[in-house]
């Protein structure tokens, strides 16, 4: 038995984490639970029926359940974003680990003495596209989910800290929230050791300027693609608030996680942009894949090394409206290969 600890959140997109997972494990011969999140008394119910004895070990997305789970036994917690927005989470327990779906975020878990690994993000077996679906045509849109960030609240609030005006050249300049504890000396950087301790303060400021360097990507993919005669359609919570400095783009309400999943799997190109995970790969690059839909990525060399046998993958000034099918067939082959639940789980089941 396999206990899957869920967390309520926006869209869906942790249940369906949580789903696809347990999909594989039962595809691999294992029993899984995913617990009710939001039911607590159901929960509990079902808790009270299992052993001990019986629990492999269990599953917590970003932490949810782990002052139960401990009791299970082995526990691990997945966190599907960078360790530091769930941190004063993970440092009330002690006794699991920490996946992380970027190397930098379990080096950082890593340094501040979390047990952690590597768990980049994956598919289900079952999001695989069948190999005739690889032909259908597609919508034309070339997608950009991505809500919308209010980038001036975050500069205001680092104003509020008497920060901004030192800060301002780092956020402007670093591309993901890692580069900037290293540029401020939370991490060590190439030969330079850590100077600086992440205390309460340096934890606000960090929160806030992670805020502020995602919202400054955002905006950048809207500005590049202007720039480039390119029409986005933008799904995502708020976006039209990007309408005014940016009309060039189309710009929708926020759909269901599901509605997303259909409409990148459809989608002539997925565009992604990735301010937080440099040595990663995102599950908005992943879904599309395994579907056959080409992504549009201007990876820096980091984020390139991890894009060795996705061929489907391309930068924005390589815009085609004919794909090659043997690239797509390729990379769907690679998804399916090392980039599934299943693949991420059998290190945890040996």
């Amino acid at each position: 038995m396999i206990l899957i600890f869920g967390v309520v959140n926006q869209y869906g997109v942790l249940s369906h984490f949580s789903e696809g997972i347990k999909h594989d494990l039962e595809t691999m011969g294992e029993t899984c639970l995913v617990l009710p999140v939001d039911d607590g008394v159901t929960a509990a119910k079902l808790l009270n029926q299992i052993s001990k004895k019986d629990v492999k070990f269990s599953l917590c997305i970003n932490g949810s359940g782990l002052d139960t789970a401990l009791t299970f036994g082995k526990a691990y917690a997945l966190a599907v974003d960078h360790p530091l927005l769930i941190l004063p989470h993970l440092q009330q327990y002690k006794g699991f680990e920490l996946l992380c779906v970027a190397k930098e975020h379990t080096a950082f878990a890593q340094l501040l003495n979390i047990p952690a690994r590597d768990f980049f993000h994956a598919v289900s077996r079952a999001d695989i596209a069948s190999a005739g679906s690889l032909n259908e045509a597609k919508s034309g849109e070339i997608l950009f989910p991505a809500s919308h960030i209010n980038k001036d609240n975050a500069q205001k609030k680092l104003q509020e800290m008497g920060v901004w005006d030192q800060l301002k050249p780092v956020v402007t300049a670093v591309g993901s929230i890692n580069e900037f504890l290293m540029a401020i000396g939370v991490l060590p950087n190439g030969n330079q050791p850590a100077r600086a301790q992440l205390n309460e303060a340096i934890y606000k400021i960090t929160c806030e300027a992670d805020l502020y360097i995602r919202a400054l990507a955002r905006e950048r993919i809207l500005a590049s693609y202007t720039e480039k005669n390119i029409v986005l359609d933008v799904y995502g919570r708020n976006v039209k608030q990007y309408q005014q400095a940016y009309p060039f783009h189309r710009y929708h309400d926020e759909v269901p996680y599901k509605d997303m999943l259909e409409k990148m799997a459809n989608a002539s190109f997925v565009v992604h942009n990735s301010p937080g995970f440099e040595f990663a790969l995102h599950e908005r690059m992943v879904y599309p894949l395994a579907k056959g839909t080409p992504i549009l990525f201007d990876a820096n060399v980091n984020q390139r090394q991890m894009l060795q046998g996705l061929p489907a993958v391309y930068p924005s000034n390589k815009v085609q409206t004919d794909v090659p099918l043997e690239h797509r067939k390729s990379t769907e082959n690679e998804i399916e290969k090392n980039h599934t639940w299943a693949a991420r789980l059998a290190a945890l089941l040996n």
